[in-house]
């Protein structure tokens, strides 16, 4: 039987500065009303994952991990669908802005990572579970 993922069991760490980026961006972009930060990965390169973020709905089978922020009035949502849930248990959410390097955006930090490089895939240990139906 296989355990259904849940998100209560992923470790979630957001920076301050994310924290801020994302309410700073929903507070003043009509155009994000109603939807809700996402993460997800965006491929799989020699290197590990890459990883997306931005603004949807909640799909059916997201999981929806909820922070509250008191100090700063904000209830912060992310929505995270299962296979990104699967490989990203441990990750943080950080905001870089550089702006001597024109360098600005989320930046995912998977504790995992190291496991997803190359052909790990082949172990089907690391494969989630309705991958080997």
């Amino acid at each position: 039987m296989e355990k259904t993922l849940l998100s209560s069991d992923l470790k979630v760490l957001v920076t301050d500065s994310a924290v801020r980026q994302i309410q700073l961006m929903q507070s003043n972009d009509y155009t994000l009303e109603g939807l809700l930060f996402r993460i997800k990965i965006g491929g799989k390169g020699c290197d590990g994952f890459t990883y997306d973020t931005g603004f949807s709905e909640k799909h059916e089978d997201d999981l929806v991990i909820e922070k509250d922020y008191p100090l700063i009035h904000f209830n912060l949502k992310i929505l995270i669908d299962p296979f990104t849930a699967f490989y990203t248990q441990d990750f943080t959410v950080d905001y870089l802005l550089d702006a001597q390097n024109n360098e600005e955006g989320f930046v995912i930090i998977n504790a995992a990572d190291g496991q997803h490089k190359g052909k790990f895939f082949k172990d089907t240990t690391k494969l989630p579970p309705w991958a080997l139906k």
